[in-house]
């Protein structure tokens, strides 16, 4: 076979190896921003109310059903098919986290451990309702909003504030996950006092309203616990 054969027939099989990779490069622009935009929103759907959803989810949620128990007023709205709320469902590990830090705190000054069944229901119930907020709030109402939005607990009227965004994601800006920032505002306009966590997931529907659920390392009541708690 002459030199010219042989560069030939290399150039074909290059092509033969190069296609299908390009064909791939095509398709995946052809997906356009809007796939990236939409990645992972796929919302998931409970034939249930909030409280039944936490319910549902065994070794999850099984502190913040606790807490629920010892607040009847609390756990009758998320119950309410009726109602509309939204939850920033706390897990098992941001009580976990709360405790412990209030138990290093006690054991320091002589005092013995205190846990949820322990601990008073006024403060309780106070960081509690700061979880839940009236009306329903997904991310498709929130990402208008570029600098998040105020909203109200079920509780005295206190302000929480929410705010959308999309993670970064295979190298595209913007094009993963949807996210929320979830803050307590302390009753304060500068944001530098406030305190947030970021969700974990977003968007679970239910028949009374709408669970995002917080991360896992969230500190339960924001870091208020042990505060509250230290010396009862």
């Amino acid at each position: 076979m002459s030199i010219g054969n042989k560069i030939d027939m290399q150039m074909k099989n290059l092509y033969i190896i190069l296609l299908p990779l390009l064909l791939l490069v095509n398709i995946s622009c052809d997906k356009g921003d809007a796939h990236y935009y939409d990645y992972n929103t796929q919302a998931p759907v409970f034939d249930g109310t909030i409280y039944e959803y936490l319910e549902s989810q065994p070794g999850v949620y099984d502190s913040l059903l606790l807490v629920l128990d010892r607040l009847p007023d609390l756990r009758s709205k998320l119950k309410n098919p009726d109602s509309t709320y939204t939850l920033f469902a706390v897990t098992n590990r941001s009580f976990d986290i709360a405790l412990e830090a209030l138990n290093t705190t006690r054991s320091l000054t002589g005092r013995s451990n205190l846990y949820l069944e322990d601990v008073g229901l006024l403060d309780l119930d106070s960081m509690t309702n700061r979880y839940v907020i009236n009306d329903v709030f997904d991310t498709e109402q929130l990402m208008p909003f570029i600098d998040g939005k105020l909203v109200t607990s079920t509780k005295n009227n206190y302000s929480m504030h929410i705010q959308f965004r999309v993670l970064n994601a295979s190298g595209f800006v913007g094009g993963g996950q949807q996210q929320l920032i979830f803050s307590d505002t302390n009753n304060s306009i500068f944001q530098r006092y406030w305190q947030r966590v970021n969700t974990s997931v977003v968007n679970v529907k239910t028949k009374n309203g709408i669970v995002h659920i917080l991360s896992a390392g969230h500190d339960f009541g924001f870091s208020k616990f042990t505060s509250k708690y230290s010396t009862q």
